[in-house]
């Protein structure tokens, strides 16, 4: 809206009237007789709006019925007239529990061609809540071909476990005997007595564990153990080995999973009036675990120390799902330590002729990767390619006198690709069959010409089947190649490689008796496994068993 001007002349309201009326009467005269006025402007007109009127509206709820209703509710009576009538409820007598007893005791005896006589024999215990317990004890000998190609094992355990209502005690004493002789000299120069190469390795075992059993999976869990062991030949050679482990695991969230153990080591060798010799590992293994449907990882570190010196080993291993339990990825970076104890080196090569004292223990160290899975519901498979590297590793070569005997020498670094493969087919306890291989490519080595005794290649196929319900047949075929040995004038030979033969079967007499028979070797192969040593040719033993 425009704003315009308000005019009011100096006259009265009245006298304008009155000129206007005789202006009406008077005939209108010429312009310039008119009287010049004068307007004054008094002031300008602006123009507002009014103020519109607003309401102000204020929500409120309305106030809380805290007031019970009474609710009356009218149901008529409804009689029924049934025409069965229950009978009254009695309760059954418990039927007889229907598990026949377990057959946990058996006697084993055998007889085969080397002069070899072989018997078995176990004791357990029935089914208990509160404990259980078991006896086992074997003896088997043969005598070779060969001059003081004999041997004996015998082995005695025994062991037991107590359940209470927060722990498992568990506890084992055990002693073994292995006689072997040296008999990998040259025949045609020497001639020993059995007295003179005879080597006996006696071992005392005392193992005893606890193990908490939690109410749930969230509960702190440890498992600690303490083995003790007394380990000494016909050399007067001994040693004693204290191995305690404390592991112990807690499960912080759903898939997250905390874990420590614990590892002391210790062993002293005595030989004669020599020094004592100290052989000690201690160890921590601190690491935490993601365990999820199609994903697996473990990863940690091990502190260890041992030889005097500190070594912080990696611990990571993982396994992720590329195709759910068909098709699954496994790498892994590890290391450890495998300790060179006189009783660890006796049960690789049980020739050896001595124990050094400046022997150390072996560092491993691996890096892999594979695929594993299953294919169906009867195939599993399972792949891996690694890196591996030792580090001080003992080799062994015959000794440059008579040569029955093994020195152990120290090779600094030992470099090698693995190549792991298996396949396996099972069809529940009637039919099943596995072949595995492991290739190494040795490819160097910075103290040692060649890795003495180490096997670049082996492979073993199993298979076992069940005819009807009665017979049990089972074969392994068992392939190694050769390996490098040194000579007494420091050149180097390779043995041949071999291909072994074994095979079994045993029948069901009845429910308390069985029959077996199992044979080895049957290619009939005198390979080499240590120079020096041919192994026994053809060889059968056959007897029966009683259950009971």
């Amino acid at each position: 809206m425009k704003g315009y001007t308000k005019y009011m002349s100096r006259w009265g309201m009245g006298t304008a009237l009155v000129v206007a009326a005789l202006g009406l009467q008077q005939p209108v005269q010429a312009q310039d007789s008119l009287k010049q006025e004068t307007i004054d402007i008094i002031s300008t007109y602006q123009p507002k709006l009014r103020d519109a009127a607003k309401l102000n509206l204020t929500a409120s709820l309305p106030g809380t019925d805290t007031a019970r209703p009474r609710l009356l509710y009218q149901v008529p009576a409804l009689n029924l007239a049934f025409m069965y009538q229950p009978v009254p409820l009695k309760p059954l007598a418990l039927g007889k529990d229907s598990l026949s007893a377990l057959q946990n005791n058996f006697i084993k005896g055998g007889f085969g061609n080397y002069k070899t006589p072989l018997i078995q024999a176990g004791f357990g215990s029935n089914r208990n809540e509160k404990f259980n317990y078991g006896l086992y004890g074997s003896f088997i000998s043969s005598k070779g071909n060969i001059k003081n190609q004999d041997y004996s094992a015998l082995n005695v355990l025994a062991s037991g476990t107590y359940y209470s209502p927060l722990f498992e005690i568990n506890g084992s004493v055990g002693f073994d005997r292995n006689v072997i002789h040296y008999y990998g000299y040259d025949h045609t120069m020497f001639d020993f007595s059995k007295g003179d190469v005879k080597q006996a390795f006696n071992q005392g075992t005392l193992q005893v564990g606890l193990k908490n059993r939690p109410l749930n999976d969230w509960a702190l869990q440890f498992a600690p153990k303490a083995k003790f062991i007394l380990f000494n030949d016909a050399f007067d050679r001994k040693e004693n080995t204290a191995i305690i482990n404390v592991p112990v695991s807690k499960q912080l969230v759903q898939d997250l999973f905390l874990k420590a153990e614990g590892v002391l080591d210790l062993s002293t060798f005595k030989e004669d009036n020599q020094e004592q010799i100290n052989n000690n590992v201690v160890a921590i293994h601190p690491a935490f675990e993601i365990i999820k449907p199609g994903f697996t990882l473990h990863a940690g570190v091990n502190p260890t120390w041992t030889n005097s010196k500190f070594y912080l080993l990696p611990d990571i291993v993982n396994e992720s799902h590329l195709i759910r339990k068909k098709v699954i990825l496994s790498s892994g970076w590890i290391s450890y330590i495998d300790k060179n104890s006189f009783r660890n080196l006796a049960n690789k090569n049980p020739f050896i002729g001595q124990y050094p004292g400046d022997i150390l223990n072996t560092r491993v160290e691996e890096k892999y990767t594979g695929i594993k899975g299953t294919l169906g519901s009867h195939f599993n498979y399972n792949t891996k390619f690694a890196a591996v590297t030792w580090h001080n590793l003992p080799l062994f070569v015959n000794d440059t006198t008579v040569g029955n005997t093994f020195l152990i020498k120290n090779e600094d670094q030992l470099r090698a690709f693995q190549l792991h493969a298996e396949i396996g087919y099972i069809e529940e306890e009637k039919f099943q069959v596995r072949l595995s291989g492991d290739w190494y490519n040795y490819n160097k080595q910075y103290t040692e010409v060649k890795a003495w005794h180490m096997i670049p290649f082996q492979a073993n196929l199993y298979g076992q089947y069940t005819v009807g319900r009665h017979l049990h047949l089972d074969a392994n075929l068992y392939a190694l190649s050769g390996s490098y040995y040194q000579l007494a004038n420091k050149d180097f030979a390779k043995t041949k490689g071999a291909v072994d033969l074994n095979a079994g079967a045993n029948y069901d007499v009845g429910r308390n008796f069985n029959v077996w028979v199992t044979a080895n070797n049957l290619f009939n192969s005198h390979y080499q496994r240590w120079n020096g040593y041919p192994t026994y040719g053809f060889n059968i033993v056959g007897g029966v068993m009683i259950k009971f």
